[in-house]
């Protein structure tokens, strides 16, 4: 059985499914795996017996893979080598694909996984389906969901977005956007959103504080956008002071704005709560939806999980164009 032992730099590790066909993980992938310089990995999981790797490396004595899995998977790698795309396929077994990521994930150790959100609706709407939430809960590492139908741009990727809140998630959401930008040498736009409730709160407190009546509201209630305004772009400069970004404060409802935000930008970072298991990435209600609602792939970086965090920034750093 292969195991991580024998790779000497953490992987991206994108998902493949010969049965959906859907390569959108696998072309984020090798977008990330160009950026990061780290070595790619393409993880299909099929009953076929212990983990083997395909093409110029597959095992004389491994197991065969069923016919209707061979074709596509072989397919694919022989299309990415074809335009100059290293690439390791490793297959692994188990009955549900959200098991074997998993394991794929305890094996590889990878510093970035790639997965995709199945669409629905007449909108082209995404759920994020069972195997990815799965795969986000037990991943100790950054994830990217990549919506159904997507495509890389272009010229590749030339806004990064950082979904900005006054909170240790948020925090980390600026970081690690502020990073991906600096290295990729492209725009980073920053939203914090507000819910109207919450900004007409401060703003009683506010009041409350100055002794003023609720007559004055309109007043401090711009006064508390402004303040906000103020501590949200201090906190960007402190992080990406280099960098000229552009930050956007709103005044709605998060999960609204966040959408329709990623249908502007080419790369969404938002922050997770430290509450699962092993550390692992655990998305809170509007996180979720926002996902589910994206028009651009998101990364969700994991909390108090830092060294990973840590090796997928540097290595973005280390291999941005000078």
């Amino acid at each position: 059985m292969e195991t991580s032992g024998h790779i000497r730099h953490a992987p991206v590790l994108a998902a493949f499914s010969p049965e959906a066909g859907a390569r959108e993980p696998v072309e984020f992938a090798v977008a990330a795996s160009r950026i990061t310089g780290a070595p790619l990995i393409i993880a299909v999981v099929v009953d076929t017996g212990s983990p083997v790797r395909l093409g110029g490396t597959v095992a004389a004595d491994g197991p065969s893979l069923p016919a209707g899995v061979a074709a596509p998977v072989r397919h694919l790698q022989s299309e990415l080598e074809g335009r100059g795309v290293p690439v390791e396929v490793r297959v692994f077994e188990d009955s549900t694909a959200a098991r074997g990521l998993a394991r794929a994930i305890d094996e590889l150790e990878p510093e970035l996984v790639v997965v995709g959100a199945t669409s629905r609706g007449e909108r082209g709407a995404l759920l994020l389906g069972t195997t990815a939430g799965r795969v986000i809960r037990v991943s100790a590492c950054p994830v990217a969901v990549v919506p159904r139908g997507y495509t890389r741009p272009e010229n590749g990727v030339q806004v990064v977005c950082a979904a900005y809140t006054r909170t240790p998630e948020g925090q980390d959401a600026l970081r690690a956007a502020a990073s991906l930008a600096r290295s990729g040498r492209v725009a980073l736009r920053v939203i914090h959103v507000v819910e109207p409730k919450h900004m007409q709160e401060e703003a009683h407190q506010l009041m409350a504080e100055q002794h003023h009546a609720v007559g004055a509201e309109s007043q401090y209630a711009a006064r508390t956008r402004l303040d906000i305004e103020a501590q949200t772009r201090a906190a960007v400069a402190e992080v990406a002071g280099d960098l000229d970004a552009d930050v956007d404060l709103m005044i709605d409802e998060p999960v609204r704005a966040l959408a329709a935000a990623s249908g502007h930008v080419d790369l969404l970072v938002m922050g997770s709560r430290g509450l699962g298991p092993r550390r692992s990435v655990v998305l809170g209600s509007v996180s979720r939806r926002v996902i589910e609602r994206a028009a651009c792939p998101v990364i969700v970086i994991p909390r108090d999980t830092e060294a990973k965090s840590e090796e997928l920034l540097s290595d973005v750093e280390a291999h941005a164009p000078r």
